[in-house]
């Protein structure tokens, strides 16, 4: 699995003359060479590969990445870098221009008159796009992890409680049924507040007749799941209602036209028009996904801008939202599939229809 990935890596550098590539990025790290320290550094040259770390992560790169030449950085990662650059004599070396800081850019950009940093973005990105069996049964268990805390707070959320208990209590519930981290800052907003799209839990207390927000996801194996409900706890009003409609009908439409082939900003089009259509387009403030895989928001996006095309094996998010100001919001989000048919399947399968509490 990771030859392949490396293989792949390799043809994109000698069709781009390049003869060296430093791996950066913790994700992009691991993709190639399954190493999932902290701390380390990935060097693929068109002949060798190497993982650049330092003793406290020996044994672990035995078992991890048995194909890759370990080099003992001694905590000096620039001058390890540096060293490594002058013995291979190297004359265009790629680099992650997302990743890679000021300070290791500037270190290695001293002494080497012969040799040209190349910036590349979404090299390996593009190739993580693109998901295999293995990797879509992972991001599968954590998705059902999700699943299934959202059952669980559906029995646990009473009003009296405050936005920070229940979006604790998501997260300890999640590590508890075999995640292994939260896949960030979990988001609970009610009543008013669930017109901030990113209405990061506080000590608000929720309370009856509000609208509650909830947009989670956890870690499972290195592959992430991210979820969005939106319920009622007793009743909400008409117009919070009808929006909840919108949005459903919105995201609906959005999964249906994912097909092999459709350009992402079509998808979001697709969201966007019928939002529009209601009336709300100015109220649907952010794109309609993101990928989805070793990090919980990966490329490629699904927005106005986005210019890949859906192919199989893609796993990404929908999730339109729409956000009154002052009155209440309502997002909605899963996690698909494209299969190997091109059709998009659902990985989470949490209940969508309006719950009111």
């Amino acid at each position: 699995m990771q030859t392949a990935r490396i293989a792949a890596l390799r043809n994109r550098m000698k069709e781009n003359g390049l003869d060296g590539f430093i791996v950066t990025s913790k994700p992009n790290r691991y993709y190639l060479s399954g190493f999932t320290g902290t701390y380390g550094q990935v060097l693929i040259t068109l002949d060798s590969q190497y993982v650049i770390a330092d003793g406290r992560y020996f044994e672990q790169l035995k078992t991890q990445s048995p194909d890759f030449e370990v080099v003992d950085n001694q905590m000096r990662m620039n001058a390890t870098l540096r060293r490594l650059i002058a013995d291979h004599g190297f004359h265009r070396l790629g680099i992650e221009t997302d990743e890679m800081n000021v300070t290791e850019y500037l270190s290695l950009t001293t002494d080497f008159s012969t040799t040209q940093l190349i910036p590349t973005q979404d090299w390996i990105e593009s190739q993580r796009m693109i998901k295999d069996a293995t990797e879509k049964a992972t991001i599968q268990k954590a998705a059902a992890i999700s699943d299934a805390a959202f059952k669980h707070i559906l029995t646990y959320i009473q009003p009296g409680m405050t936005e920070r208990q229940v979006a604790n209590e998501i997260d300890s519930w999640g590590l508890r049924h075999g995640a292994d981290a939260k896949a960030f800052e979990t988001i609970v907003a009610s009543g008013k507040r669930s017109a901030l799209p990113h209405g990061h839990a506080s000590n608000k207390v929720i309370e009856n007749n509000d609208m509650i927000i909830l947009d989670f996801g956890f870690e499972k194996d290195s592959y992430f799941s991210d979820i969005t409900r939106t319920i009622a706890l007793g009743q909400v009003d008409t117009e919070l209602k009808h929006v909840y409609e919108i949005t459903q009908a919105a995201q609906k439409a959005a999964i249906a036209a994912s097909k092999e082939g459709v350009p992402l900003r079509d998808i979001d089009k697709t969201a966007r028009d019928a939002i529009s259509a209601a009336g709300f387009g100015d109220n649907f403030l952010h794109g309609t996904g993101h990928g989805l895989g070793l990090t919980v928001h990966e490329y490629p996006l699904l927005n106005q801008d986005s210019t890949e095309k859906l192919q199989k094996h893609m796993a990404y998010t929908v999730e339109p939202g729409i956000y009154l100001e002052n009155h209440g919001g309502v997002r909605i989000e899963d996690d698909v599939w494209l299969n190997d048919d091109g059709q998009p399947e659902l990985l989470t399968h949490a209940p969508e229809h309006l719950i009111e509490l």
